[in-house]
């Protein structure tokens, strides 16, 4: 009987563990950075415009991802070939694919209303039957860079294990985090959340302009270019303290709502290919 040489190096309890260990942390990096370059930037520039709650969707969005790719790269290191792991992987950029449609257009409404509840009645965010439509679009880009972030996550986990420096430990996580800002900017850009944003971002530029100038006269120019006529009728309810939060929109993000909670008063405002057209109270703020 010929007898096999033992592998020690690899089927070593503690080795194993250090893989799983390393895949799982792998994975969760992964989800990380895409929830960032999604969400994360997006998140930052709304708390930069007055947005409402505007760190909310990054937070479920991190968590989720997180623990998806926790899973999936312990997952994959615990079948150890990259044929096995890949349909993990593409399971799990399927998940983060349907998040970067579902999270902001039906989870954050139905988690803002919880913490504002007077926005369950403000809310009218319709399901024209295309969110599978861009789920899949979405899948189209992340199914791509997920692949090859988790082809390579074995032939990169391996010396990575064994290594004594900090660079070689965290060098594979730095490779999929490049291929994860790619995906994210993709996703951000493409499917909903700039079309979503840029509302937001030009009418708090119009209403930054009416509190800087209250009192003071305006450049008749620069105040029909901002389109300031669209608070004419709520002037006394614009307050220096605001929030704002997309509300409606059509098919394409051409003709949406955004609610602005001032001191006083709830306003909805109708925006048009990201231009003010007209804004009107709603109710009452507590």
């Amino acid at each position: 009987m010929k007898l096999q040489p033992l592998n020690l190096r690899f089927e070593r309890p503690d080795i194993l563990r250090a893989k799983y260990r390393y895949g799982a942390w792998y994975g969760l990096s992964l989800g990380l950075g895409f929830a960032f370059f999604t969400w994360g930037v997006d998140s930052y520039i709304l708390s930069a415009h007055h947005g409402l709650f505007p760190w909310l969707k990054f937070a479920i969005g991190a968590a989720a991802c997180m623990v998806t790719g926790a899973a999936a790269g312990w997952l994959a290191a615990r079948l150890n070939k990259p044929l096995l792991a890949l349909p993990v992987w593409l399971a799990s950029a399927f998940v983060f694919s349907w998040l970067s449609v579902n999270l902001p257009l039906t989870i954050l409404p139905k988690a803002m209303s919880l913490l504002e509840p007077r926005l369950g009645g403000l809310f009218n965010y319709t399901d024209y039957g295309d969110l599978g439509g861009r789920v899949l679009l979405a899948y189209a880009w992340m199914g791509i860079f997920v692949a090859v972030a988790g082809i390579l996550q074995l032939p990169m986990s391996e010396p990575a294990v064994f290594s004594t420096s900090i660079f070689g430990k965290l060098a594979p996580i730095f490779a999929c985090l490049v291929l994860m800002a790619l995906a994210g900017y993709l996703v951000d850009d493409g499917v909903v959340n700039k079309s979503m944003r840029e509302p937001t971002v030009s009418l708090d530029g119009t209403i930054q302009f009416i509190v800087d100038h209250r009192g003071r006269e305006m450049d008749p120019a620069e105040a029909r270019q901002r389109h300031v006529g669209a608070f004419r009728a709520i002037d006394a309810s614009v307050t220096p303290d605001y929030r704002l939060i997309l509300s409606e929109y059509d098919r394409i993000f051409m003709d949406v709502h955004v609610l602005v909670k001032f001191k006083r008063d709830w306003v909805d405002c109708q925006v048009i290919a990201t231009q003010p057209l007209q804004c009107e109270i709603v109710g009452a703020a507590p």
